[in-house]
């Protein structure tokens, strides 16, 4: 019986009951998961062990060392990439360089006799004949890794002030410097001048060590964070926005990748995290609201929402949550709609100028008459227009009209109304001729908006006002305190190609007055989207007949805002001709 077999196999349960003990406790941390890989493959080193000293057929050894070389070869490197995700950093070149020095030991390992060219038999068992290659590859492709790893851990036992981090740190390093002396020497200076072992390597008494050394700094400091709190960051890792997680005083505890990637590294330094430290202009506030920061140290502008709040980490232990947000796409969207939203008001002012402009607001102050108007858009601009023309000694051409829809567009088609009207109302054509003039002309370069209109044209020596409808509601008139709708009918502009119009007039008396009147008058809507109505407006303007002409026209205003709860969904316009006594 072979008693050196109690080395291996006692590692190998060893090396599984603490396994076993960390896969019971786990949950879905990179960290473990890493760990685990690295254990489990000093397990296989393990098994490989047993092979080679269970006395096999000789003819069999060398092609197990080969092919087994996969056991031991990578460990040396998950035990690095175990400390990197331990420590929470990256490695752009010496880990990719490690990989490949991996990969390409195991091939030639497999399919040449330069890191192993066969096998010695000893008391214990049979052990590799190493190759021309095998030292400076292994020394590379284990120890390597395995030193650079041990490097990285001791560097972060000098830098952090965090008395629970440093006692991790301290079993891990020691056992971990304890196993890679006693299995550095045992394998690789271990030989006598003809390269063959002295005594028997105590390599898996190497790794029995270690798994002591880590299981004391789990149950003792917790180690790898197996304990309560880490159920607080399984809530948090999988998580798109950046999470950190630190205790009292800043210790800091907990940072998901999306975190690490949002601020290209590792948000700690000495042990602490500190917003200040990332955050430009920050400031602790006593609320929980979200609020925008600049990130420091960053080339580019780079904006981040941050939310911090209490969180309990424990049963006994409190800490802060940082939920990091990357805003930077957002924050140039708001930008561009900031610098958008200020042309177009910019652009919505101009066109308010000009519409004011091509509105008529001064008229013509004559003894035999005068004329009144109110007009306020929905929006700074609007689709109503009224324009007054006068033609001294014969006529005043009156153009009352309603666009279409709101805002610059119609605002841009009452523009065009306007200019066209400037220009028929020179021919002195009758009513009817001149709505078809404007619908000529109009047709041609509007296609997407249509025109309600009264065009009217007052001969003051006559008193007498001739008009047209193009789909407009009829003017009123006021006389002896009571209203007379003047009716009449005609089709709307630009909505068909063959128009039907009509010239009508009436005779004004002394003291009558004329009223123009848009629709946003009468289909205001209250908060239950009731109309206001047509008939409804007739009737309580008909109570107003009595009151002076100005009065009236701000009390129909008043009406109009009062039954719209201070609010009106259309333009409001009116126009009034008063006759004199």
């Amino acid at each position: 019986m072979n008693y050196y077999l109690f080395l291996p196999i006692s590692a190998l349960i060893i090396n599984t009951l603490l396994i076993s003990y960390v896969f019971a406790r786990r949950f879905r941390s990179a960290v473990i998961r890493d760990f685990l890989r690295f254990v489990l493959f000093l397990n296989l080193w393990l098994v490989s062990y047993i092979l080679y000293w269970s006395m096999l057929p000789p003819e069999w050894m060398t092609p197990i060392f080969k092919l087994s070389c996969f056991t031991w070869i990578p460990v040396g490197l998950l035990f690095l990439e175990t400390v990197y995700r331990f420590l929470n950093i990256r490695s752009t070149i010496l880990l990719p360089f490690f990989r490949f020095s991996v990969v390409l030991t195991i091939f030639l390992t497999a399919s040449t006799n330069w890191i192993i060219k066969g096998s010695i038999l000893y008391d214990w068992g049979y052990e590799l004949e190493p190759g021309i290659l095998f030292v400076p590859f292994s020394s590379v492709a284990v120890s390597g890794p395995a030193i650079w790893g041990l490097y990285l851990l001791i560097k972060e036992r000098l830098r952090t002030k965090q008395r629970k981090i440093k006692q991790q740190l301290n079993y891990w390093i020691l056992g971990t410097t304890i196993a890679l002396g006693i299995s550095a020497y045992t394998e690789l200076f271990n030989l006598d001048g003809q390269g063959r072992f002295l005594f028997v390597p105590l390599s898996p008494a190497a790794i029995s060590i270690q798994a002591f050394f880590i299981f004391v700094a789990i149950t003792r400091y917790g180690f790898l964070n197996i304990s309560l709190e880490r159920i607080a960051v399984e809530l948090f890792r999988d998580i798109h926005d950046g999470i950190i997680l630190t205790k009292e005083n800043h210790e800091f505890f907990f940072a998901n990748q999306a975190a690490i990637a949002i601020l290209d590294g590792s948000p700690s330094r000495e042990g602490l995290f500190k917003p200040e430290w990332h955050f430009a202009n920050y400031r602790e506030e006593q609320d929980h609201i979200p609020r925008d920061y600049q990130l420091i140290g960053h080339s580019a502008l780079q904006f981040i929402e941050l939310t911090v709040s209490e969180i309990k980490i424990t049963e006994n232990e409190s800490g802060t949550l940082y939920l990091l947000r990357d805003i930077t796409e957002k924050k140039a969207a708001q930008e561009k709609i900031h610098q958008l939203y200020s042309q177009i008001v910019n652009d919505l002012e101009i066109a308010r100028v000009t519409q004011a402009s091509i509105i008529t607001q001064k008229f013509p102050d004559k003894g035999s008459y005068r004329i009144h108007s109110f007009f306020q858009p929905i929006d700074k601009v609007g689709g109503d227009m009224l324009r007054v023309i006068e033609h001294p000694g014969e006529r005043v051409d009156i153009l009352f009209a309603d666009v279409s829809g709101h805002g610059i567009a119609s605002a841009m088609v009452g523009g065009m109304l306007s200019i066209a009207f400037q220009i028929i109302s020179e021919k002195k054509l009758s009513p009817k001729e001149s709505l078809f003039e404007i619908h000529e002309m109009l047709s041609k370069v509007v296609l997407h908006h249509h025109i309600s209109a009264v065009y009217a044209s007052f001969y003051p020596q006559e008193n007498r006002v001739r008009f047209s409808y193009a789909g407009h509601h009829p003017m009123l008139v006021f006389r002896g305190g009571k209203i007379y709708p003047l009716e009449g009918e005609g089709r709307i502009l630009l909505a068909v190609k063959e128009l039907h119009l009509n010239d009508y007039h009436f005779d004004l008396l002394s003291s009558d007055r004329l009223l123009f009147y848009s629709d946003g008058l009468y289909e205001v809507k209250n908060d239950l989207g009731e109309i206001f109505g047509y008939d409804e407006f007739l009737d309580w303007i008909q109570g107003m007949a009595d009151r002076d002409t100005r009065s009236l026209l701000e009390a129909a205003h008043r009406k109009a805002l009062e039954f719209g709860n201070g609010k009106h969904n259309d333009d409001l316009a009116m126009l009034a001709l008063e006759i004199g006594p």
